[in-house]
């Protein structure tokens, strides 16, 4: 209840307000919800296929291109088993292909001892008997070879080397195409489309070869490599964690040749900003929504809360005004047809209520046959109005008066004409007082008046008055005059309290003590208490 309170939730208004944010932002969570526990992977898994694609369609547009070196190679190769003496055709045929070829920067035929014997620039004899594709030569093998600093040239390069098989079918040397870095770097550019993260072509040990940029920013020739976790992520590609603490999606694709291979890589944000847009866009939407619907979400709840509001301070004035307060004026027009009925429903109950209060107040203080006070309020207004005389030390009487020989009238005329008698004795009685005495039926055929400001001779005095109205207006029953008299017993307010426990207990029970003495005395008649 307090959080409620606190959060505004214990009013209609809070509770629309919080509602209509509650409908619009619920969406919005649930989404980013779903796209973190599964569309992030599904996205992810749609670029992972993309990359791998691509990189797979970039390998074979390299995969071709080296393979026509390759087939250069070995059809240079082929020529220096048959020219191998002949070094001056041999070095023109070569410049001749490097002019053709404008990423190809060196072509050079190497003789079984390691020293160049033809080449399209001048060697001068220069030996490359120690490089590792010559010695792969010398095991028949061709080879992919990056040269961090060329002997030649001193110019990082990438060779393409075949052996060379001598007429005897022994070894007869090693034909290289040589294709410097930046060339192949160019190339590279030109040729492989894809436009993500840069694609970069590395060795099989994951030394960069291009693109050149990526490899100067690394380390340079022969030291900048691609990171291990990247080339863990092999064909299938995955999704690793960068030396910078980012999450990365990547992929190495084999070339096929020498383990040579195209390895691409981007940030794991990047992939998810398209969907990170939309759901921005979304967001723009629902705020924009909110802002829309909020101002007539505020009238709709003013219109439903300023009524409500009324009938709650009239709920409120009808608690502390014992449903007295009257129904408040509102205009039905401008209130929504159900809460207009319930402003109806409400003050017309309330009519009710207020008019069942008024009718059990009558009753719990009225005799219902004679319309007189009753026993209950005889004690609870007549201790008010002892008190009330004795504060103004003005006197105050009480008359006794029991209809005589009532037995006799129910025994002969029935409980009806009984009831009409008492009727009527009341009907006299209340003539005969003032508004500000007190009448009321003690029980039975008795009554009971308290005279506010009367003395016990001047209330005698009314009683006799009372005794001759009442002989003199006989009650009529089934068209039959009956003449009802009664015995009076009077007494008077006094400071000691004699019988019971209050001054309004001694009153009465005096009186009661003269009415018997009354009886005693013949009946129709009044007697005063002499205590």
């Amino acid at each position: 209840m307090r959080l409620r309170k606190m959060l505004g939730l214990d009013g209609l208004r809070g509770q629309l307000r919080f509602y209509t944010l509650l409908l619009v932002v619920l969406p919005i969570l649930l989404a980013l919800l779903c796209f973190s526990l599964f569309q992030r992977g599904h996205v992810v898994e749609r670029e992972r296929q993309s990359l791998v694609y691509s990189l797979r369609q970039e390998c074979n547009v390299v995969r071709t291109w080296i393979d026509e070196r390759v087939d250069d190679a070995e059809y240079f190769a082929r020529i220096a088993a048959i020219m191998h003496s002949d070094s001056i055709d041999l070095s023109e045929y070569y410049k001749l292909y490097v002019k053709t070829h404008e990423y190809v920067k060196h072509i050079f035929y190497v003789g079984t001892d390691g020293v160049i014997l033809a080449s399209n620039i001048d060697t001068k004899g220069a030996s490359l008997g120690d490089r590792a594709y010559f010695k792969d030569g010398r095991e028949g093998r061709s080879a992919l070879e990056l040269i961090p600093v060329g002997r030649l040239t001193g110019n990082p390069a990438c060779v393409f080397s075949v052996p060379i098989t001598a007429k005897d079918g022994g070894f007869g040397g090693v034909l290289a195409i040589s294709v410097h870095l930046k060339s192949l770097d160019r190339w590279l550019r030109e040729n492989v489309a894809y436009s993500g993260s840069p694609v970069i072509l590395c060795d099989t040990e994951g030394r960069i070869l291009a693109p050149t940029t990526v490899m100067a920013a690394a380390g340079g020739p022969g030291k900048a490599r691609v990171s291990p976790e990247l080339l863990a992520c092999g064909e299938k590609g995955g999704v690793y964690v960068g030396p910078d603490g980012r999450e990365m999606l990547g992929a190495a694709v084999s070339l096929g040749r020498d383990g040579w291979r195209l390895v691409s890589d981007m940030p794991v944000s990047e992939v998810l900003a398209g969907y990170r847009r939309q759901m921005r866009w979304v967001v723009f939407g629902a705020l924009a929504t909110v802002a829309l619907v909020l101002p007539l979400v505020l009238r709709l709840s003013r219109k439903i809360e300023r009524p409500l509001t009324t009938l709650a301070a009239y709920a409120r004035e009808l608690r502390e005004t014992r449903y007295a307060a009257a129904c408040p004026i509102i205009r039905a027009e401008r209130l929504p047809r159900e809460v207009a009925e319930l402003r109806d429903a409400f003050c017309s109950m309330a009519g009710e209520v207020r008019g069942r209060i008024e009718e059990a107040e009558r009753l719990s203080v009225q005799d219902a046959l004679t319309g007189l006070y009753n026993r209950r309020f005889l004690f609870s207004g007549g201790m008010k109005l002892l008190a009330a005389s004795q504060r103004s030390g003005r006197p105050c009487s009480c008359l006794m008066l029991d209809v005589d020989h009532f037995k006799t009238v129910n025994d002969t005329h029935g409980h009806t004409a009984g009831d009409q008698v008492l009727v009527h004795l009341g009907r006299v009685l209340s003539g005969c007082v003032r508004k500000s005495d007190l009448v009321a039926r003690y029980g039975g055929e008795e009554f009971a008046v308290l005279l506010t400001g009367a003395d016990v001779a001047q209330a005698a005095m009314l009683a006799e008055r009372f005794r001759h109205a009442l002989s003199g207006a006989p009650c009529m029953v089934e068209n039959r005059a009956l003449v009802v008299t009664v015995s009076i017993g009077v007494a008077a307010l006094r400071d000691q309290v004699e019988y019971g426990e209050t001054p309004l207990d001694d009153l009465l029970a005096r009186a009661d003590k003269a009415l018997y003495v009354a009886k005693a005395a013949g009946r129709n008649c009044v007697k005063v208490d002499k205590g």
